[in-house]
């Protein structure tokens, strides 16, 4: 099971401190109430972008592959994420009878894991969200944990932050955060009030949440890339 051990950190406000811990050398930030690393079963991997010709993760995709396989979980790995609405790399890439443009992040991040030694059964893949507030929906509620046990989702500062400030929103399992470390943990400016009007006023019924949420993220992010953005991190 993970280690646990109180920590202190000068990157983080005041208000975190009490509650921080150690993962498996990995800095913790909370997440549900009362939730510690040695209750987590399962691990979820969000996307962080693809190569330039999407058929390999970014460095920062790479790290946090890296950290999940470190968790050594009872549970498993979710890979979550096919592409951002923004990303329009690669060629077609067809898995089963459907087709998409480049290799998916998820399945570029299961490639990843699987190199490392980590064994196929303990890798989920969600091939379809388009954003962050998709990959948790996603993850959840289309059953690719298996079970309800909490979950640590790993990304790196920034991003994570972003995460946990909408998990209450999106995710039906306890979970927390746990910091990738190092890499760059800046984010796009437009990221975290996107992903707040994503996440709001979502349909209970799981599939509707999802359709809405992917066609805001869509929109929003199509927009963007009219505007001249070409990046979602």
């Amino acid at each position: 099971m993970p280690t646990t051990t109180a920590v202190a950190s000068d990157r983080v406000t005041a208000s975190d401190q009490a509650d921080l811990a150690i993962m498996n050398g990995m800095t913790v930030l909370p997440g549900t109430p009362g939730l510690t690393p040695a209750d987590v079963a399962h691990v979820l991997v969000p996307g962080h972008g693809r190569n330039a010709d999407a058929t390999g993760l970014t460095p920062g995709g790479a790290d946090r592959c890296r950290a999940a396989a470190a968790l050594e979980v009872p549970g498993v790995i979710v890979c979550s994420g096919y592409k951002s609405p923004i990303d329009d790399k690669g060629a077609p890439w067809t898995h089963q009878d459907e087709t998409f443009q480049g290799v998916p992040e998820a399945d570029l991040m299961r490639s990843w894991l699987l190199e490392a030694g980590v064994p196929d059964t303990r890798i989920r893949v969600e091939r379809h969200s388009v954003d962050t507030v998709t990959n948790l929906l996603r993850a959840d509620h289309e059953g690719h944990f298996g079970d309800g046990r909490p979950v640590a989702i790993v990304a790196q500062q920034g991003h994570l932050r972003r995460i946990l400030a909408i998990a209450p929103r999106l995710l039906r399992r306890p979970y927390l955060g746990v910091v990738v470390p190092g890499g760059d943990t800046r984010e796009n400016p437009l990221a975290k009030p996107v992903s707040r009007w994503i996440s709001s006023g979502l349909p209970r019924d799981p599939a509707a949440a999802i359709g809405t949420a992917t066609r805001r993220a869509e929109l929003l992010w199509g927009t963007a890339r009219a505007l001249g953005r070409r990046r979602y991190y």
